[in-house]
């Protein structure tokens, strides 16, 4: 019985197709971007702290690293009450892969007088940053090691130690995850099962 074998090229061709980023040149894949041009957080979820009775989380333009908008995470404090707390926004993410990803963004955080204020950058409810940047912004990049194909959830906000009057808050901009993995493309997927299939098709041809 003489049973057919795929062709070399085709074999060449699905192996191809299985590794479209495996070169010796990798390219980052961005796996997750948001740089809130578009004005909206309607795909962000916003949680506070329970004596944060007013959280805010909004994009707004008075303050940017660049472009026309910026996340912004705030309260506002009345006059004589202790504020003490966070407000911060959740948006989950998919990874495609198991690997390791890097997660970069720009942040601040306002100046408080008598109190401390930080940003907070969290990813699947792990702290990767609580710092406090008064006024400017600063670049920060966090190396998500070994993180695990799926959904992930990832969080910024602002924390306060006491704020007792006024609007404290803080901000990012240009949120950005990307992996230098090999991320099979759904069209090279879908065109390798394809070759596969015409290639088993072929072997029962034959073995009739």
């Amino acid at each position: 019985m003489n049973i057919a074998r795929p062709s070399v090229a085709l074999i060449a061709l699905c192996a191809a197709l299985a590794s479209p980023l495996a070169r010796a040149d990798a390219v980052a894949t961005t796996v997750f971007a948001d740089t809130f041009e578009d004005g909206s957080v309607a795909d962000w979820s916003v949680s506070a702290s329970a004596n944060i009775t007013v959280p805010v989380v909004t994009v707004r333009s008075d303050s940017v690293h660049e472009g026309l908008g910026a996340l912004w995470t705030y309260f506002d404090a009345p006059g004589g009450g202790q504020g003490a707390g966070q407000v911060r926004a959740s948006r989950v993410f998919n990874a495609p892969v198991a690997a390791d990803y890097t997660l970069s963004l720009w942040a601040r955080s306002a100046p408080c007088s008598g109190c401390t204020m930080f940003y907070d950058v969290l990813v699947d409810g792990v702290s990767l940053a609580r710092t406090a940047a008064p006024n400017a912004f600063e670049a920060r990049s966090f190396t998500l090691s070994g993180l695990s194909a799926g959904d992930h959830v990832l969080t910024l906000g602002i924390y306060t130690t006491a704020a007792s009057s006024g609007r404290f808050n803080a901000t990012f901009d240009d949120v950005r995850i990307t992996t230098l993995a090999p991320v099979p493309e759904p069209t090279s997927a879908a065109l390798m099962l394809a070759g596969l299939g015409i290639a088993g098709f072929a072997a029962r041809r034959r073995q009739r």
